[in-house]
């Protein structure tokens, strides 16, 4: 039997939205969303896990399509993007393709070849890959955090977090898995209480993301200090560790494995 691939839709004009769906059917698909906010999707996303995305670039709410298509890249996810958009803005475009990987940018109004075209090449690059794993892929709960970024709100998933640091008052750092810092006005504390148990403060000024700690050692160079360093994955930087805390951190670490 034939896999019937799954696609989210995310686009703002209800009318196109139904266009878009029709074109799905027509195609064989199978559509499992269709949301006109792109914060709204995140916070599903995890729940639905679409092979294929059609995102448009002007969406309702705080966050647009390529805002959106850029934190599931940062999180890890590589679904097939799409981008459908009216734009006719180069720099769009560019980054569609260059920093976000999209598959094809189909231009409004969206003709039936072209949009055949988009979803054949996508379900092609899709098949080469579930041919080269040997695993099927296993859905998970994702965990969103949002921060205040500049003057909006961006959403973080978990998962993606290596450690942050409160550098001052008004500034908290955060350090990504794929090397991408965060900057953000948004306190610890506040990160803290949208976590899992997977973030913990390791030292005042710190968060550290647990499923990222390959080990930690007691500080070296300076004989009276009380500090650990802990030591993760996809960075050199050590994260300090209260002397106070160690058992906790230890525990913690014990029960993830």
């Amino acid at each position: 039997m034939r896999h019937r691939f799954t696609v989210a839709i995310v686009e703002d004009n209800y009318w196109i939205g139904e266009l878009l769906q029709s074109y799905c059917q027509q195609c064989g698909l199978d559509v499992i969303s269709v949301s006109a906010d792109g914060e709204q999707f995140l916070k599903q996303f995890g729940v639905h896990l679409p092979d294929i995305i059609l995102m448009d670039i002007g969406l309702k709410g705080d966050l647009d399509g390529l805002t959106v298509v850029k934190t599931l890249r940062m999180a890890g996810y590589k679904q097939k993007v799409i981008m459908v958009s009216g734009t006719t803005n180069l720099e769009h475009i560019l980054t569609a393709f260059h920093e976000l990987d999209s598959v094809y940018f189909l231009s409004k109004p969206v003709a039936m070849p072209k949009f055949k075209a988009a979803i054949d090449k996508a379900i092609a690059e899709i098949q080469l890959e579930r041919s080269r794993m040997t695993q099927p892929l296993v859905k998970h709960t994702v965990t969103w955090i949002t921060v205040k970024n500049q003057k909006s709100h961006l959403p973080i998933s978990e998962d993606s977090i290596l450690f942050a640091e409160k550098e001052n008052r008004r500034l908290t750092r955060i350090h990504l898995i794929n090397g991408e810092q965060v900057e953000s006005s948004t306190n610890l504390s506040d990160i803290l209480a949208q976590s899992t148990s997977h973030l913990f403060s390791p030292f005042k000024g710190f968060l550290v993301n647990l499923k990222h700690v390959t080990s930690y050692s007691k500080e070296g160079g300076f004989p009276t200090s009380r500090r650990f360093l802990i030591h993760l994955n996809y960075t050199m930087v050590k994260v300090p560790l209260s002397r106070d805390l160690q058992k906790d951190f230890a525990n913690l670490l014990k029960e993830l494995e």
